[in-house]
Formats: structure tokens, sequence, C-alpha cells
């Protein structure tokens, strides 16, 4: 009897079934066909293949549409969602304030704001804190705190918005890659900008990354930006940028470039069918050079 074991056939790769050399991403919610990036039409719900958009001839939600839809959940967007939350009530217990902040000072701004070098009281004597003085950890954690429910909400409320659309186009590993390489362009931004000792926090570099790689996958897929509801959401968002005080533009417009500038990548290796971990290698370098600029920036 031989020993040689059983060769188990491997799953067929989901494919687009207008573009069979390219990855099916997300499936059509009128027809339930496997579409890819390019043949995405964003409608009110999930995304529609061309031929149902041109027909637009609704059918009912069958189970199978359902059970895709369920696989398809935007799980990495409810983590990031969670964290956020977490993260904010970390900060209102440490601060004992509604704002979930203090001052540089006080303590919670200290431990995980974003800032170039500051000098605060610790233990009885002067201490240097800041990116510059090797706490590296806060170009991550300035990410995950806000100043306060409503700075939170609105952040929260656009990924929310974002994050479904984009992880469903992207599959779930290079969403977390773009989030991640926005995130590290807006803290490079704000640190080329700002005055060393000032504290910044906030998901907004990161949000702002994801609109700009939102904005591609539309002029992809053939639509209009200004017809779509990204168009007053990206002019409001640049309006608060420019005419509020204390609002990071360096932070802002930074995440906005890194984000813009990866999801013109990964639209490019998409179309070429590119396998998921060489666009995450791609986000891994982008991210490891935004890092060593933020590091550079903070030393200015």
């Amino acid at each position: 009897m031989s020993d040689t074991p059983e060769v188990v056939p491997r799953p067929p790769e989901r494919r687009c079934y207008r573009h069979p050399d390219r990855r099916g991403g997300v499936s059509c919610q009128r027809c339930d066909r496997l579409i890819c990036v390019d043949c995405m039409h964003q409608a009110s719900v999930g995304f529609h293949c061309p031929e149902c958009v041109v027909r637009r001839g609704a059918r009912p939600v069958t189970a199978s549409r359902q059970m895709t839809a369920s696989a398809s959940r935007p799980v990495a967007t409810r983590v990031l969602l969670a964290l956020n939350g977490l993260a904010f009530l970390y900060s209102v217990a440490a601060s004992r304030s509604a704002r979930g902040i203090t001052r540089i000072d006080g303590g919670v701004l200290e431990d995980g704001s974003l800032l170039a070098r500051a000098v605060t009281l610790r233990g009885g004597g002067l201490e240097l804190i800041g990116v510059d003085a090797g706490e590296y950890y806060r170009l991550v954690t300035s990410a995950f705190l806000h100043d306060g429910i409503f700075h939170l909400a609105f952040n929260m409320y656009i990924l929310w918005i974002l994050g479904q659309m984009l992880e469903a186009g992207f599959g779930r590993a290079r969403f977390l890659s773009l989030f991640v390489v926005s995130m590290f362009g807006g803290a490079f931004g704000a640190l080329l900008l700002s005055a060393p000792n000032s504290p910044t926090v906030g998901a907004s570099g990161a949000v702002f990354g994801l609109m700009g790689a939102a904005v591609l996958v539309h002029r992809a897929v053939g639509g209009s930006i200004w017809r779509s509801p990204l168009a007053p959401l990206l002019m409001l968002n640049i309006v608060f940028t420019l005419l509020i005080p204390r609002i990071s533009i360096g932070g802002h417009f930074g995440g906005l470039i890194a984000g813009a500038f990866l999801g013109a990548l990964m639209l490019a290796l998409e179309r070429r069918n590119a396998p998921v971990w060489a666009t995450v290698s791609v986000g891994g370098m982008l991210s490891a050079l935004l890092v060593a600029g933020s590091v550079f920036a903070a030393a200015q």
C-alpha cells in the first residue's frame, strides 16, 4: 500500500466575471457575480457591476448573496473603530475629563500624543519627552486618541463610511496597509509643519488618506467624485482644515497625500493581478520611509 499523501485540490480563485485575469474582490449587490476594482460602481448599498448599472433592474436578495455579504463584512474597519473607542475610554478615565485629554503636564497627552519634543515634570525633575526623545510609539498612539467625543465621533463616522467601501474592494490586508500608511503619512506631515512642542491627536490623518484612495477608486471605475457622497465630505474636511484653528494642516494633508499615493499603487497592482503580499509589502516599505521621515522631522 502506498504511503503517498492524498493531494487536496485547491479551491478555485475568485475571479472577475468580466476580467478573468483579475481577482474578484467583491460581489455585485444585484446579480451576485464577482467583480474587480475596475468594474465596481458605488451604489447606495454596496457595489454594482457595469451590466446591472445599465439594466438598473433590481433583483430580490438571495440566500447566496446574504452569505457573500456576511463573508465580506468590514471586520478590519470594525476593529479600528473599537480600538479608537477603547483608547478614548482609557483617556477619559486617565484624565478624569470628558474631553479625554489634559494639558501636556497633566498626563494623557504627555503619554500618547504626537509631538517632536517637550519638557515635562516627572518624578520631581524635568524630563525631555517626544519622538525626538526616542518615544516612537507616539507615531501610532496619537492616531487613536481624540480631543473630545465630537472629535472622535466625526472621525469614526468617516472611517466607517470609507472603510466599508475600501475594505470590500481591496480586502482586509490591503485596507489595513492603506490605513497604516495614511496614519504614518499624517504623523510625518504633522511633525514637519507643527511646532516641536505642539501635541497632536486624532485619526484624521489616516481618515484623510482613506478619502484620497476613495477618490482614486471612483475615478478608476469611471464615476464622478462630484456626484458621489464623497464630494461634500471631502470638501467639508478641507475647509475645516484650512479655516478652523488648532486643526493640524500637516497631519491632514500628509495623510491625504500618503493615502492617495498608495491607493494609486494599489489600483495599478490590482489591474496586474498582483498577489496580496506584494501590495502589503509596498505598504510596509512606504510605512518604513514615513517613520524614518517622521523621526528626521522631529529632530529638526
